[in-house]
């Protein structure tokens, strides 16, 4: 079998409460950029990576970090013409090509969210090459169910829909001040009353915070008990993460802007939270984040990804040391996913069809712009 084909499809991204909020981001402390992230984010576009061969089967793998139309150039100046013609079943040996061959501006970022998407596909593919289910690849079911949170400060909604284990995300940064770090307070005391007192409740803070500030917060809603403080400190303060997590009183988790084995590597060593969360569109795809998860293992860390869609819920049904998956509500303001047939939980748990590879397609309606695209960050 031999790679004939690939294509990047591009396709903007409408917005949501993800980009259209207040949200605490790395651009608090900027007035002009504090309301809504679309502010300073730019123009989002999703990309999909489609990968043909010679023996009818069609891989599709979704890119992180929604500058699509940036992957898309990646893809067809450089990382097309190393794929042409290999054996797609060479995953390992394509990802290290990839790799390699754009370590001198990649290692992190783009270039790396661009394999990702390449190497999904190349899963998809394997899948569909022997009829199974990626998940049945990857070692199998290692749990009876899979359970899911959601993400969205929409908490009503979510308890209607049969979650209940909830991240919210966090309102103000410390340029909020003193009325700000109150808002955040009282946003978690009526998530609290909203679920009472046996659902778990997660703060994402998206590399927003200081130690000092995210201390004096989770001082002021202890009695909520927070069952995570989620990206607290910008990705490479890891000292800062350390630090943090010696004092916190609850667990400190991160990884969602890591990428690659390496640098979880540095992570683990450092001991800086107590849950990974690589996104498997971002760290490098299934094949990284399987290595990210035998050196988790190894550490006693569980791995909850972060992100939803088919490959990460194929990832944790197969992987004991993730005990759940996220669900982020990005059809709250309404648009479609890219891929059509990516699993949707149901009553607080998602179900894995036996549908070969992941399962999904491409959405030709967004494809022609005739719906808008759901955002995936």
């Amino acid at each position: 079998m031999k790679i004939t084909a690939v294509r990047t499809h591009v396709a903007p991204m409408a917005g949501s409460w993800l980009n259209q909020s207040l949200i605490a981001n790395p651009l608090s402390g900027f007035a002009e950029y504090r309301e809504r992230r679309s502010s300073w984010f730019g123009k989002m576009t999703a990309a999909v990576v489609e990968i043909e061969t010679d023996a009818g089967h069609t891989g599709l793998g979704f890119a992180g970090g929604a500058k699509g139309a940036v992957i898309r150039t990646i893809v067809d100046e450089h990382f097309a013409g190393l794929l042409l013609g290999r054996n797609p079943q060479e995953i390992e040996r394509l990802w290290e090509t990839l790799y390699r061959a754009s370590v001198m501006y990649g290692r992190r970022g783009l270039a790396i969210e661009a394999i990702s998407a390449i190497d999904i596909a190349l899963w998809d593919i394997a899948g569909k090459a022997v009829g199974l289910p990626v998940h049945a690849l990857l070692g199998g079911a290692t749990k009876d169910r899979l359970p899911a949170y959601v993400t969205g400060n929409m908490t009503g909604r979510h308890l209607e829909e049969g979650f209940r284990d909830v991240k919210i995300a966090l309102p103000y940064s410390p340029a909020g001040g003193e009325d700000g770090l109150r808002a955040n307070e009282a946003l978690v005391r009526a998530t609290r009353e909203q679920i009472g007192p046996d659902g778990r409740i997660m703060l994402d803070c998206y590399m927003s915070l200081t130690v000092p500030y995210a201390l004096e917060l989770l001082r002021r809603i202890r009695d909520y008990r927070i069952y995570w403080l989620e990206e607290p400190l910008m990705p490479d303060d890891l000292d800062g993460y350390r630090r943090l997590r010696g004092q916190a009183g609850t667990m400190i988790t991160g990884g969602e802007h890591e990428y690659t084995r390496y640098g979880f590597r540095e992570i683990i060593e450092k001991q800086a939270v107590d849950i990974l969360q690589p996104d498997i569109y971002r760290a490098g795809g299934i094949s990284e984040l399987r290595k990210i998860a035998a050196m988790a293992s190894a550490a006693g860390l569980p791995v909850i990804p972060h992100g939803v869609g088919a490959p990460t819920y194929h990832f944790v049904w197969s992987n004991p040391g993730s005990p759940m998956v996220e669900f982020v509500d990005i059809f709250a303001q309404g648009g479609e996913l890219l891929l059509e047939g990516e699993p949707i939980p149901r009553g607080g748990y998602v179900e894995l069809g036996p549908e070969p590879g992941f399962g999904y397609r491409l959405n030709e309606r967004a494809l022609r712009g005739e719906v808008a695209v759901a955002p995936i960050w």
